[in-house]
């Protein structure tokens, strides 16, 4: 038998671990709250030729900026039968695996190269991190510019990185690409981060070697050119409204969706850091109890702290709160507790981390193993196979996310009806809903067929086939 050793054995580990996730890509089937709906508003874009403005079947939809969208469309319009899961790997699992990247730099850069790679292990496999990865969703390519911009940034500040046009152009596009994915928190969170820093340092006058002010205009007057783009299309008035008012400062002030307590994050991270969540909790008192002494902290310890703490106090005061709006600050979350462990068992702790390692690659065992049953039983996808060769009717009950299938079924948008209206439908129109509403619809003379988590029904007497 071969033994790997040194650095090896951590790239092969990385290699095969990033492996196995670009096959499950290829397994999984899209959820259809929120990834069959981007399939919905990309096809929307595509048909209408308006890539500015974006639509959700006949409606305005300023929720996001429009980058992540042309990026879909692009994958769409070049590999259509691959779409799925080469969005995946594209708009989830390579911006991943590039924070993975961004924190083996950091660490080597001002830690040390093996931690480096242990590190860049337990992020890339936490389960949260492991789960999101494999989702449609344009938080990860957020935060892997918001990383981006604040590598860059601490590489400035200890020297790391020359200061030049080149390099500075770098920082501030990574700051404009995090606005223009997903919104404000791609610049939010950054400034924060740099701002806390050098307030603890004593130190705004770096702000200048940066050109910060510049730097700021710039990223204004971009932000001012894809306004005024929008603005120059039909609606485009009513979508700015939209997008300034209820999407940001809405989402911020007083939320019409997502609303949580203020301590509703601190519930969150102790979940989103399993399995590393006593070592968090050890490494933040450790930091916050000798925080005054922050002139003394390692470079790490002074990069974690600035990252994670402001940051999650600025999104515990805002009104609209989702667990994965935590997303950018779990990596400095790994960091505070990594060095926790390195500090407090120096002895033990190349057997605790091997325990973490181990404990996320069951994990993903346990994913690879669900998987199918996931698919068949929590998807549309079984109704979709049922559905698709079909010429008659289709509506929802009770069930209104049940037309973004609408994509896959190359149809317009599937109405969503009431119990009285589906007595008057005629023979034969199939109702989607799910499993839970069933005897609503089965009172009044339709029986069902099971598909998972979903029901299709149909009038008695009626073939299913």
């Amino acid at each position: 038998m071969i033994k790997v050793k040194g650095e090896n054995k951590y790239k092969l580990f990385l290699i095969g671990y990033i492996s196995i996730l670009v096959i499950l890509s290829f397994i999984r089937f899209p959820d259809v709250r929120n990834e069959l709906k981007y399939f919905v508003i990309t096809e929307e874009m595509l048909k209408n030729k308006n890539y500015m403005i974006l639509h959700y079947f006949n409606e305005l939809y300023p929720d996001k900026p429009p980058i992540y969208f042309w990026i879909l469309a692009s994958i769409k319009n070049i590999f259509p039968k691959y779409f799925y899961p080469l969005s995946l790997i594209v708009g989830s699992l390579l911006p991943c695996g590039i924070v993975g990247l961004i924190n083996f730099k950091l660490v080597k850069l001002f830690w040390n190269k093996k931690m480096a790679y242990i590190s860049t292990m337990v992020y890339i496999t936490l389960p949260y991190i492991m789960g999101v990865s494999l989702f449609l969703r344009m938080d990860f390519l957020m935060t892997m510019f918001i990383s981006m911009g604040i590598f860059l940034f601490f590489s400035f500040y200890y020297k790391k990185i020359p200061i030049n046009r080149l390099t500075l152009l770098g920082f501030y596009l990574s700051l404009i690409l995090g606005v223009l994915v997903k919104g404000g928190a791609g610049i939010a969170i950054p400034l924060i981060t740099i701002l806390t820093f050098l307030y603890f340092e004593k130190n705004f006058k770096f702000l200048k070697e940066i050109k910060f002010k510049e730097g700021m205009l710039i990223i204004l007057i971009i932000l001012g050119i894809w306004l005024y783009g929008i603005f120059l299309n039909p609606q485009g008035e009513q979508y700015i409204k939209l997008l300034l008012g209820r999407e940001t400062i809405g989402r911020m002030i007083k939320a019409k969706t997502h609303t949580k307590a203020i301590y509703y994050y601190l519930e969150q991270i102790l979940l989103l850091m399993l399995p590393i969540t006593l070592f968090f909790l050890g490494g933040i008192y450790n930091l916050l109890k000798k925080i005054r002494n922050f002139k003394n902290f390692t470079v790490v310890e002074k990069i974690a702290l600035s990252w994670f703490l402001p940051n999650f106090i600025f999104f515990s005061l805002l009104s609209g709160k989702l667990a994965i709006y935590m997303l950018p600050i779990l990596l400095p979350g790994v960091l505070i507790s990594l060095d926790y462990i390195e500090n407090k068992f120096p002895l033990n702790k190349e057997k605790i981390l091997k325990w973490i390692i181990g404990i996320n690659m069951i994990v993903l065992s346990i994913i690879i193993f669900l998987l199918p049953y996931y698919n068949n039983n929590y998807t549309l996808k079984p109704v979709i196979n049922f559905l698709k060769d079909k010429k008659e009717n289709i509506v929802t009950y009770k069930f209104t996310d049940g037309k973004n299938i609408s994509c896959y079924l190359k149809r317009r948008e599937l109405e969503d009806i009431s119990l009285e209206q589906i007595k008057k439908l005629p023979n034969k129109t199939y109702i989607i809903s799910r499993k839970k509403y069933r005897t609503d619809v089965e009172k009044i003379g339709y029986t069902s067929i099971n598909l998972g988590n979903y029901v299709i029904l149909l009038k008695r007497n009626t073939s299913m086939k």
